[in-house]
């Protein structure tokens, strides 16, 4: 019978952490289109580095849980910005990951389940995000939806899935590649 559930190693742990938060550093350009209220600009700018980051640790250490181990250590971060990014983070990692569990019953077989969380692990930020928003924070909720920008809140939300997949894709075929020439191990 195949494992879903295996322990995590140290290295692994620290593995997680390292890219955590090298995708938090090149998001960094977030800070840059922070205070433009076009809703999933913010989404559309940090897609690429956090789905290449989250495919790499996936290829890597593909253990079960993997994924709730990156948003927690990338949500560590993001509670000192912005509480509902916490939130948001956490919860699209255990719900992403409980459904490809139940879909694909882990990682090790195939790159179609790394693929696709990686690539939706952003986009999936931002329903709780337009909760968190309408529940507790209407001022943001008419800035971002009261500017007119509706059509340009369509095109980024749609932005950051094409990013999304562009970075899971590079993520993956880089990890083959650095796994073929010894660096990147298993």
């Amino acid at each position: 019978m195949n494992k879903i559930f295996e322990k995590f190693a140290v290295k692994d742990i620290v593995f997680m952490a390292i890219i955590a938060a090298v995708a938090l550093c090149t998001s960094a350009v977030m800070a840059i289109v922070a205070h433009i209220y076009i809703y999933g600009l913010a989404q559309l700018v940090t897609s690429f580095q956090m789905a290449f980051f989250l495919s790499i640790a996936l290829m890597k250490v593909r253990k079960a849980g993997t994924v709730f181990i990156f948003a927690l250590f990338t949500g560590l971060f993001e509670l000192f910005m912005a509480p509902v990014m916490f939130v948001s983070s956490l919860l699209t990692g255990l719900i992403l990951e409980a459904i490809i569990l139940a879909i694909f019953k882990g990682y090790k077989e195939s790159t179609k389940p790394i693929f696709i969380l990686s690539m939706l692990y952003i986009p999936f930020t931002m329903p709780f995000n337009l909760l968190y928003y309408r529940l507790f924070s209407s001022e943001m909720w008419d800035l971002f939806f009261g500017s007119g920008f509706k059509y340009a809140s369509i095109a980024c939300i749609l932005g950051a899935f094409a990013v999304g997949a562009l970075g899971a894709l590079l993520g993956i075929k880089i990890s083959k590649e650095l796994s073929k020439a010894g660096v990147l191990k298993h």
